[in-house]
C-alpha cells in the first residue's frame, strides 16, 4: 500500500481512534507502513488537511506498543524544525505543516513523558529559535514564537516560560491543535464525509470497493476490522496479479536537468526528498566549482558545510569520489576561506571520525594540487601550418621535419630551460598548517587524539607532513619545519604503530623539503637526535 492509499484514508477518518481499529499494529511489523506514517507523510509531505496529522499522530499514541514511535516522531519533528539549513531553504508551507504536527504532538503528551523528555525537546527548541526569529518572513516568525511559547509551557508548566510579542490572531488555529480531538457521536459521523473501504475476496473479481455512510460504518466496524488489518498487510505486495507493461522498447529519460549555477547546485544537494536530483547536482558540483564563477568565495564555506554533512545513503555509486573532488576543488579555488573552516571544524565536537578524516584528506589533496605548477595551455595547442599561398610556407614545413629526424651528438642544450612559476601554496600554507596544531591535546567526548583516537592522530601527522612538503622552497618552509619537528618529537615513542609510522613519514618530508645546509646549521641538534632515533628503530 502506497502513500496515495493512506492519504485519502487518513484524511477521511473523522477520528484517530478509527485508524487504530483499521490499521492495528501493522506500523510495527511492516517497514513500508512505518516509513509512510513516521517519515514520509510527516517530514517529506505537506498538506492543509489537519485531520491527516491528527489521525497519524493520534494513531501512534493510542497504544502502549506504538508509544515509543510517537516520542520518536516528536523529536524528529523538533530536530527538523530547529535545523538552521532547513529554516533558510524550507518553504513557508512546509514550515507551517511541520509546526502543526508539533502542536498536535504536544496535545498527546502525558505527564511522565513531559518530565522524561523535557531537556531534549527544550534543547532542540532553543537551538533553532535564533534562526527563526532572525527570519525576514513575519508569518514564519509569528509561528515560531507561538511554537516556542507552547513547547516551553507544556514542558515547564510550573516554571518560567517564554513570552513574545506577536499577533496572536494569526496563530489562533495552531493553538486549537493542542486539544485532543474527541470521539464523534454516530449522528455526527453520518453527517460527515463517507468512508471508503476496500477489501479483497481473493477470487476472480479482484478488488471490490464500496462507499459506507457514517452510521453503516459504525455497524460494520467490528465485522470488517479483522479483514482490513489483513488487507493492509496483503496489499503491500498485491501487484502479483497485475499484467506488466511491455517496456522493452522504452528509452529512459532524465527529466532532472544538470544545474548550471552554484546556488542551484547547493539547493539540489540539500533537497533530501529528491535523491535523484541530489546525485545529479553532486556529479556536476566539481565542474561548476572549477569554472571559478563570480561570488564563489562568498558561498564557499556554506557549500563546504553542505558537502561535509552530505551522506551517501541512496545517492550513487561514485558518491565518495564525487564528494571528495568537489571539496578539493572548493579548497583549491578558495583556499583561505575553506581551509580556515575545515581546520576549525576539525576539533569541533559535532563530527564523527569519518568526517574528521575526510577533512584531513581534503586539506592534503588541496595542498598538493596548489603546490603543483599549472600546465600551460600552449603545450596543448595544435601546430598551425602556414597558408598555402605563402611562398616560404613549404620551406618551413620541410625544415621542421628535417630537424625532427636529425640526431645531434653535441652537448649543448637541446630543450629550452623550464620557465619558473610561483608556488600558489606558499602564501596560504599557514592557513593549512598552524590551526591543526592548536588543540591537539584537548580532550573531548567525541575526540581524544592523545587517547583512544590514535588513528586520527596518525592521519593528522601525515597531513602536516604533506602540507609542509607542499611549501618547499617557500619563505615559510623553515618555520613550518621547526614547528613540525617540535610537535612530532614528543610522539616518536608512541604506543600505536600507526602514529610512529606517521612520525617517520614526517621526518622524511623534513629531510626532503629543507636544504642540507639549513639542517646542519640551524637544526643540528634535532638532526642528531633524529639520527639516533632512526638507528634505534
Amino acid at each position: 500500500m502506497s502513500g496515495e492509499c493512506f492519504i485519502p484514508l487518513l484524511t477521511q477518518l473523522p477520528w484517530f481512534g478509527f485508524a487504530d481499529k483499521l490499521l492495528g499494529d501493522c506500523v510495527l511489523t511492516k517497514p513500508k507502513v512505518h516509513f509512510l506514517l513516521c517519515t514520509k507523510l510527516l517530514l517529506l509531505h505537506f498538506s492543509d488537511q489537519i485531520q491527516l496529522l491528527q489521525n497519524i499522530i493520534g494513531y501512534l499514541s493510542t497504544s502502549h506498543t506504538r508509544r515509543h514511535l510517537f516520542i520518536q516522531v516528536l523529536k524528529e519533528l523538533l530536530s527538523v524544525w530547529s535545523d538552521s539549513s532547513g529554516v533558510r531553504h524550507r518553504s513557508y508551507e512546509q514550515h507551517l505543516y511541520i509546526s502543526r504536527a508539533i502542536f498536535v504532538c504536544l496535545a498527546f503528551l502525558n505527564t511522565s513523558e513531559k518530565s522524561q523528555h523535557k531537556e531534549d525537546c527544550l534543547e532542540m527548541l532553543m537551538s533553532g529559535m535564533q534562526f527563526h526569529i532572525a527570519s525576514s518572513d513575519p508569518h514564519r516568525r509569528n509561528v515560531s514564537m507561538a511554537m516556542a511559547e507552547a513547547v516551553s509551557q507544556v514542558f515547564n508548566p510550573g516554571g518560567p516560560v517564554l513570552k513574545f510579542e506577536y499577533d496572536k490572531d494569526q496563530v489562533k488555529d495552531l493553538l486549537l491543535l493542542m486539544e485532543i480531538p474527541k470521539e464523534p457521536l454516530p449522528a455526527q459521523v453520518s453527517m460527515g464525509n463517507s468512508v471508503t473501504l476496500t477489501n479483497s475476496d481473493g477470487g476472480r473479481d479482484g478488488l471490490k470497493s464500496e462507499t459506507v455512510s457514517g452510521s453503516e460504518y459504525m455497524k460494520k466496524e467490528h465485522e470488517t476490522e479483522g479483514d482490513l488489518k489483513c488487507n493492509v498487510d496483503e496489499d503491500l505486495d498485491s501487484d502479483d496479479d497485475l499484467v506488466p507493461f511491455d517496456m522493452s522498447s522504452d528509452i529512459p529519460s532524465n527529466k532532472i536537468k544538470s544545474p548550471k549555477y552554484i546556488r542551484e547546485c547547493m539547493e539540489g544537494l540539500i533537497s533530501s526528498d529528491n535523491v535523484e536530483k541530489q546525485g545529479i547536482c553532486l556529479a556536476a558540483a566539481e565542474l561548476l566549482i572549477r569554472s571559478s564563477p563570480d561570488g564563489l568565495s562568498e558561498i564557499a564555506v556554506e557549500f563546504t558545510k553542505i558537502l561535509i554533512h552530505l551522506t551517501e545513503a541512496h545517492i550513487m555509486e561514485d558518491f565518495t569520489r564525487l564528494r571528495f573532488g568537489a571539496l578539493v576543488s572548493l579548497t583549491v579555488r578558495c583556499p583561505v576561506e575553506v581551509s580556515d573552516y575545515l581546520t576549525e571544524e576539525f576539533y569541533n565536537r559535532n563530527y564523527n571520525i569519518r568526517q574528521r578524516l575526510d577533512m584531513l584528506e581534503v586539506l592534503a589533496a588541496a595542498a598538493r594540487e596548489l603546490s603543483t605548477p599549472e600546465v600551460s595551455d600552449t603545450k596543448n595547442k595544435v601546430e598551425q601550418l602556414p597558408p598555402e599561398d605563402s611562398l616560404e610556407g613549404w620551406q618551413e614545413v620541410i625544415k621542421k621535419r628535417v630537424e625532427s629526424k636529425t640526431r645531434r651528438f653535441s652537448k649543448g642544450r637541446t630543450k629550452p630551460e623550464p620557465v619558473p612559476v610561483p608556488n600558489r601554496f606558499s602564501s596560504v600554507s599557514g592557513h593549512f598548517f598552524y590551526p591543526l596544531l592548536k588543540n591537539f591535546d584537548r580532550k573531548e567526548n567525541t575526540l581524544n587524539l592523545l587517547g583512544e583516537d590514535s588513528l586520527v592522530l596518525g592521519r593528522l601527522i601525515f597531513t602536516l607532513g604533506i602540507v609542509m612538503y607542499a611549501a618547499t622552497n617557500s619563505p615559510v618552509s623553515y618555520q613550518l619545519t621547526a614547528t613540525l619537528l617540535e610537535f612530532i618529537w614528543t610522539l616518536r615513542f608512541h604506543n600505536d604503530l600507526g602514529v610512529r609510522r606517521a612520525v617517520l613519514f614526517a621526518v622524511a618530508m623534513i629531510y626532503l623539503s629543507v636544504q642540507p645546509y639549513t639542517l646542519l646549521e640551524d637544526l643540528q641538534q634535532e638532526v642528531l637526535e633524529s639520527k639516533i632515533w632512526l638507528e634505534g628503530m
